[in-house]
């Protein structure tokens, strides 16, 4: 019998982020995989600032923004009748643009879902708290009051083993057999479309020409294609829409691409790998049961439109992991779990819905052009397609470990698009450069505990006085000042907040209020007194 305080099921993105948060925070995890090696077929691609934030913490994001596209690429979305043609929609895409901007330490990102996850895999082999094993699978998992059991099989030889577990995080995507294990299903509706996912090799330049974009749509005759440039270079995923769940044969890929490419030359074609699927957008019946949780897309499936879909994952196993590791090395109580699914859920379903609106916009100005339609509306509305700023940063999370703000936030003219950084309870912390030579971000400052920011015309020692009387034993807590000369901060100079490990305020309250009332602070905390 293997004994690990936790264990992970699946090896994609999440389940390799969860399994380095954990370690982060000192908690040892197991993580199991039923496939040899890591995913040889990307889906995703794009990588939002939130997740990229995170891979700083882990020291990737540089790693990874090396293999992202250019801004030349990132700039616009297009679609066209085939790649020869003017577009007839030329969409900019700010969310995806990668170029530096003021509300994080950190570009966007397109690349490519194995990238990203070598960077991921690269750290998680040089940590010692992770334990990672291929080619097994969890045949079995079940729960007592007191700790998960699993029983893993080597895909190989058939070998089993048992596993103790305190607590298991299920990332096992979308085809989930952790849900059984806590009596949950995904709720969701299948779009009535199929596509065919081919990953290729060619020299496409001639065809794009100067209409780079993050995705490329043609409306042929023959179907629907989307090109997505992995690389910039050579390297190309495309989806192609066809009638059936089968899969069309290689040949009818290379008659479908190069029709999409508005050619009768005999492009090479290097077709690497081919996958069916069929977009299910949903969410299951609840995110945990006991001493089991699921994370990314074995709890939620978004629609690929505007990415959303492996980056609320990401979100989902940070605002997890943390939790899980306190109340294993016994720093909060068991309960401060019930609060994943309460603050994670509303997100996820916002992110989802958000996708499927914006697919149902685009097919209307696809199918308006097709048939002869104006269109102009129909691309207005598309323009959320990658500009939803403030549904990526201005979320606003709210639960037992957050204080409730009195007023309601401000009023946006586009809910959507138009992102303000504030300092409010449950809101991101908002990024802001530390050091004269914006090296030095203060999210550099959150991730490993829980931070006390006090602004620049606080009295650091008294919080920190405060924060020296609360009780023994409990949640980690690091007082921070900021500098005096931080430019246009939305924090204010005698601005308090509380941000938790995760990077979201927990509580803020100005420091001209009254003297530092260590009440007041553990009031906030996760505690076994509460």
């Amino acid at each position: 019998m293997i004994e690990v305080p936790v264990c992970v099921i699946g090896c994609g993105p999440i389940g390799l982020t969860g399994a380095l948060l954990l370690a982060r925070h000192g908690v040892p995890s197991l993580l199991v995989e039923r496939r040899s090696e890591l995913n040889t077929h990307p889906r995703s691609r794009f990588v939002d600032t939130n997740t990229m934030e995170l891979l700083r913490e882990f020291g990737l994001d540089k790693a990874v923004e090396d293999t992202g596209l250019g801004p030349d690429w990132t700039a616009f979305n297009r679609w066209s009748d085939s790649l020869a043609v003017e577009p007839y929609a030329s969409i900019p895409s700010p969310t995806f643009f990668s170029v530096p901007g003021p509300n994080s330490p950190c570009v966007p990102v397109m690349t490519a879902q194995d990238q990203v996850e070598a960077a991921l895999m690269s750290r998680v082999v040089e940590e010692p708290m992770i334990t990672v094993r291929f080619d097994t699978e969890a045949i079995e998992l079940t729960q007592t009051d007191d700790a998960a059991r699993l029983t893993l099989r080597d895909t190989n030889t058939g070998e089993r083993q048992s596993v103790s577990a305190q607590y298991v995080i299920g990332a096992d995507g979308p085809g989930s057999d952790s849900r059984d294990a806590i009596g949950t299903n995904l709720e969701a509706e299948p779009r009535p479309m199929h596509l065919q996912d081919v990953i290729f090799h060619a020299d496409l330049d001639a065809y794009v020409g100067e209409r780079k974009g993050s995705l490329l749509y043609t409306t042929t005759p023959l179907g629907v294609v989307i090109f997505q440039p992995l690389d910039g270079r050579r390297r190309w995923r495309c989806q192609i829409v066809v009638g059936d769940e089968h899969l069309i044969s290689e040949e009818t890929v290379g008659v479908r691409i190069r029709a999409a490419l508005g050619t009768e030359d005999d492009v090479e074609l290097e077709i690497v790998s081919m996958r069916m699927w069929q977009p299910t957008p949903g969410c299951v019946t609840k995110f945990s049961g006991g001493r089991i949780f699921l994370a990314g897309d074995a709890a939620h499936v978004s629609i690929p439109t505007g990415g959303m879909g492996n980056n609320v994952g990401f979100a989902g196993a940070r605002n997890l992991a943390w939790k899980l590791a306190y109340v294993v090395r016994g720093l909060a109580p068991a309960s401060i779990l019930d609060t994943y699914e309460v603050e994670h859920r509303p997100i996820a379903l916002e992110r989802i819905a958000y996708g499927v609106g914006t697919t149902d916009h685009m097919a209307e100005m696809m199918g308006g052009h097709m048939r002869g339609e104006d269109i102009d509306a129909h691309v207005a509305a598309t323009h959320q397609y990658a500009d939803y700023d403030h549904v990526l940063l201005g979320f606003e999370m709210s639960s037992s470990l957050i204080a409730a703000e009195a007023d309601p936030p401000p009023h946006l003219d586009d809910p959507r698009t138009e992102f303000v950084p504030l300092v409010r309870s449950g809101r991101r912390a908002p990024h802001v450069w530390v050091d004269a030579d914006a090296g030095e971000s203060v999210l550099d400052w959150y991730g490993s505990s829980y931070v006390l920011l006090v602004g620049s015309q606080c009295s650091r020692a008294a919080w920190e006085a405060a924060a020296a009387t609360l009780p023994a034993g409990g949640v980690p807590l690091e007082v921070r000042q900021l500098p005096a000369d931080v430019p246009a901060s939305p924090y204010e100079a005698d601005a308090v907040v509380l941000v938790r490990p995760d990077g979201i305020i927990a509580w803020h309250r100005r420091h001209s209020d009254g003297p530092p009332d260590t009440s007041e602070l553990a009031a906030r905390l996760p505690s076994h007194a509460r």
